[in-house]
């Protein structure tokens, strides 16, 4: 049983190589351009960047992911940075999740492994056995790329390496966080939509939806109604603010473990049930 288990996993390892090479080459290269910028933000003027960020209209900074952050630190710098990759993450988790829980259906494979002596249980275990390796993958890729752009830095006023290198493993965890949360709601979509389009569909409408209610959010985040926009968007259930200082609220951190546990909960109860026969 192990020895098949693990010749599921290196298959699906094997077929996701290609994507996460490209995710990686991706996140390397937006690193380098992001984190390197900074030095250049951080050698001028501080009051400067913060009178041309408060020049924006409050819409416009919610929609660039910059509200109550100040760009002339490398903490809220990296934030802004990491609310794009966060997006970036959220749809490659959502990918790996439908093709976990997909990929026979599109491939017309699923005959070939369906009728070995597997239960389907078993068979989705190692297939997202692989994608929780590719999404771990996929963040230390992030983690390791930032950290070296950050001993390429020169002598920038005011920036600590060992603060900054804490900020960016915060933001790494942060983001590992977000691939669970959003792959739980992928995996779940693609298990119980009867084409695999589908499924993806809701997956990546999930993102679009969690990146609105972000938005506004950070719009209104002082009034009390903003606490539903906050409940909708997986993006802000911890604040860039409070990532920066190593917090998350126990209601959304204990939001985040029911939508990942309930998600892959009913993708196993689904799957074991779906017809797999593509209509």
């Amino acid at each position: 049983m192990m020895k098949t288990l693990f010749a599921m996993i290196s298959r699906e390892l094997k077929a996701n190589v290609k994507v996460w090479l490209i995710w990686s080459v991706v996140i390397i290269l937006f690193n380098i351009a992001g984190v390197m910028k900074f030095e250049g933000i951080a050698g001028g003027d501080a009051d400067a960047v913060r009178k041309l960020t408060d020049a924006f209209p409050k819409v416009a900074l919610a929609v660039m992911g910059i509200s109550d952050l100040d760009m002339s630190t490398f903490a809220g710098y990296y934030a802004v940075i990491e609310f794009y990759t966060g997006i970036m993450a959220a749809v490659y988790a959502v990918a790996l999740a439908r093709n976990a829980v997909s990929r026979e259906m599109t491939d017309g494979t699923y005959e070939f492994l369906f009728v070995r002596p597997v239960s389907r249980t078993t068979i989705l275990s190692a297939k997202l056995m692989a994608a929780l390796a590719d999404a771990i993958a996929f963040v230390a890729v992030n983690c390791i790329s930032a950290l070296l752009c950050l001993r390429l830095l020169g002598d920038v006023p005011g920036l600590n390496d060992a603060t900054a290198a804490t900020v960016i493993w915060r933001f790494s965890v942060w983001l590992f966080v977000m691939m669970l949360v959003f792959g739980a709601i992928g995996a779940c979509a693609s298990a119980a939509c009867p084409r695999p389009e589908q499924g993806a569909s809701i997956g990546n409408a999930s993102v679009v939806v969690a990146y609105g209610a972000g938005v506004v959010f950070d719009m209104f985040s002082d009034h009390d109604a903003s606490v539903v926009a906050r409940l909708l968007s997986p993006f802000r259930y911890s604040t860039p603010r409070e990532v920066i200082d190593g917090r998350m609220p126990v209601p959304f951190a204990v939001l985040a473990v029911l939508i990942v546990v309930a998600g892959f909960a009913a993708a196993y109860r689904l799957f074991a049930t779906r017809d797999l026969a593509v209509r």
